[in-house]
């Protein structure tokens, strides 16, 4: 693996980590709610994705278990149209798809 796609892989476990710390013990409720909650997550989620654009596919196609194009759209959908997202959709990606992607990431040998 190139080390340009390591360092790229491990902005992504670096930013679902901080995904999972963020979320942690947030209902849905208050996420819906609390604008600067959304805010760090919407961040996070973005760059998650921005880093996953920017591995190789080379590397892409070897851990094809990750959802390459759903991170990548989701990052396009977060930095260009903020205002026609859903929260609930951010909050269950946040909440069940994160975690998937964390032990994905975890898997990756030189990643964690």
């Amino acid at each position: 693996m190139k080390d340009r796609d390591l360092y790229h892989l491990k902005q992504m476990y670096d930013f679902s980590k901080r995904i999972e710390r963020r979320i942690d013990g947030v209902s849905l409720e208050t996420f819906i709610d609390d604008a600067d909650v959304q805010d760090s997550i919407l961040y996070a989620i973005g760059h998650l994705g921005e880093n996953a654009n920017a591995v190789s596919e080379e590397t892409q196609s070897k851990f094809s278990d990750i959802l390459w194009n759903e991170l990548i759209g989701i990052r396009h959908r977060v930095f260009h149209s903020y205002g026609d997202i859903s929260m609930r959709i951010i909050y269950k990606v946040a909440t069940d798809s994160n975690p998937i992607l964390i032990k994905q990431l975890e898997a990756i040998e030189g990643v964690k």
